[in-house]
């Protein structure tokens, strides 16, 4: 499935859920992510947070972060996409947006394929 992301990063409910989905994914693995509920500042608040959360992961083990990872879903091929940047700045930039990302996704495809009830 291809999903135009794009049309629902202004959706308030969808960037809170996308928050609220980051935050949970990364306090599982001892991680604080906050979110000040400002949806024009969503995306740069979360991603200068993810950087150095994922730092901070690969410092307590390479295991720690795979385990991310699959907790969120990441496919493998788009993390060794990832893997080629030989800059570890934009190594984890680019992890930090591929991370974003998905969360985005998968909230999405939930309000997309939620039975509707009422």
């Amino acid at each position: 499935m291809n999903l135009d992301l794009e049309t629902y990063r202004h959706d308030l409910q969808i960037i809170r859920d996308t928050a609220e989905q980051v935050i949970r994914d990364f306090e599982i693995h001892g991680v604080q992510i906050t979110f000040s509920g400002n949806p024009m500042l969503a995306y740069e608040e979360l991603h200068a947070q993810l950087v150095p959360a994922l730092k901070q992961l690969e410092k307590l083990g390479h295991s720690k972060i795979k385990a991310l990872l699959y907790r969120i879903d990441i496919p493998e091929k788009d993390f060794l996409q990832v893997s080629e940047y030989q800059n570890k700045e934009i190594f984890w930039n680019e992890l930090s947006a591929l991370i974003l990302r998905r969360e985005l996704t998968k909230v999405v495809t939930r309000k997309l394929f939620k039975p509707d009830i009422g």
